[in-house]
């Protein structure tokens, strides 16, 4: 049978991955991007991203973290560039909060390579973090960092080396479906696929009005923090606290700074992502040195660099995947609500799958919760 021709509209952070999957089995693929892959103006940016194979939320996750580290590591093969560095990831926070009880259940249940330090043992480990009385620590071995821009751009690049087309600077304004064909309209014409997978991020509900209620955008902040002292930050890992005190922080490469992001509370709506506000206000970055001053205290409070990001929310904060309501040849991939990055190599396998009809390597079926009635 003969394959289908299919579009990826959005190559950001699930498109690229889409675009890769689908160009390594040989399927004749077309990618759309406004900018270009690995751009920062929309949910991949700010350096880093935590990988991390503890999981925090429900167990079902975890075969798909666990497929996404093997999908790392072939497409770092692949691309003969470092995506991902494994330093190890710190989760912290009180024994009684549900989070970290999950996350202790779900590491022993998996057989996740992990240790769970009482505070005395997290000081003694990590001198520069200063937790909460009473705190424990699980080390996740396994987790690290992600490089989001140059993920992206490797990814799609790697598709394109296989054969996919990458139209750059290609606006799509409408997706539509007449019979068995799907039209994608752009700022330079009409193209027809058979298929097509739209992962456009906060876009979707302008790209996809059905999604007007279901999607909604947000806007995030990142804040960078010098260390006061030079020696401070040697040996610090990324960490994550759980909801109820989030927060999570990455070192960067060169040992001089610390990223900074809060949790859901902090990530304000955004009703038109072209018209989002990028400056971050003075007033908006006193979570981030509290943050600062009650974990980290070497750290210098004043941010000495900001960036804004943007990100499509589902009500439930769980992804939807799953058909167009009204048009079954276009997969959606919306609403990873601030935290898919780390699973997207999975998601965009398991997303071709179902396009294809093929039996998918990983379950997606428990994101249907997610889903929102039309």
């Amino acid at each position: 049978m003969k394959s289908p021709k299919v579009a990826v509209i959005g190559l950001g952070t699930m498109g690229a991955q889409c675009l890769w999957q689908l160009s390594r089995r040989g399927i004749d693929v077309t990618g759309y991007e406004t900018y270009a892959p690995g751009h920062a103006r929309a949910g991949a940016g700010g350096d880093s991203r935590l990988f991390r194979t503890v999981e925090l939320e429900d167990a079902r996750y975890s075969p798909v973290v666990a497929r996404a580290d093997e999908l790392w590591d072939e497409l770092q093969k692949e691309s003969r560039r470092e995506l991902r560095t494994i330093t190890g990831v710190l989760l912290t926070g009180a024994p009684e909060d549900p989070e970290m009880q999950r996350a202790v259940q779900n590491a022993a249940a998996t057989g996740t390579p992990h240790m769970i330090w009482n505070e005395r043992t997290l000081v003694r480990r990590i001198p520069q973090f200063r937790p909460d009385p009473g705190d424990i620590a699980i080390w996740d071995a396994r987790g690290g960092f992600i490089r989001p821009e140059l993920s992206v751009a490797t990814a799609a690049g790697v598709a394109e080396r296989l054969g996919a087309r990458v139209c750059r600077n290609r606006q799509v304004l409408d997706v539509s479906q007449s019979s068995d064909r799907v039209h994608i309209r752009t700022d330079a014409g009409t193209d027809i696929y058979d298929r097509a997978i739209v992962a456009v991020g906060a876009w979707t509900p302008k790209l996809l009005p059905r999604f007007r209620d279901l999607i909604l955008p947000r806007r995030l902040i990142s804040a960078w923090f010098f260390a006061r002292d030079a020696e401070y930050l040697a040996g610090l890992p990324p960490f994550i606290r759980p909801l109820s005190t989030y927060a999570y922080g990455v070192p960067t490469v060169d040992g001089n700074a610390v990223k900074i992001g809060l949790g859901f509370a902090h990530h304000m709506r955004a009703d038109d992502p072209d018209r989002v506000e990028r400056t971050v206000q003075p007033d908006e970055l006193a979570p981030f040195q509290e943050v600062v001053q009650r974990y980290l205290p070497g750290l210098d409070p004043h941010p000495m660099r900001t960036e804004t990001y943007l990100e499509g929310y589902t009500p439930t904060r769980r992804e939807w995947i799953g058909e167009h309501p009204d048009m079954p040849g276009v997969l959606v991939l919306a609403g990873f609500s601030g935290h898919g990055f780390k699973e997207c190599p999975a998601i965009g396998e398991a997303a071709v799958d179902r396009l294809l009809g093929s039996t998918p390597t990983v379950d997606l079926d428990f994101l249907e919760d997610g889903r929102a009635p039309f």
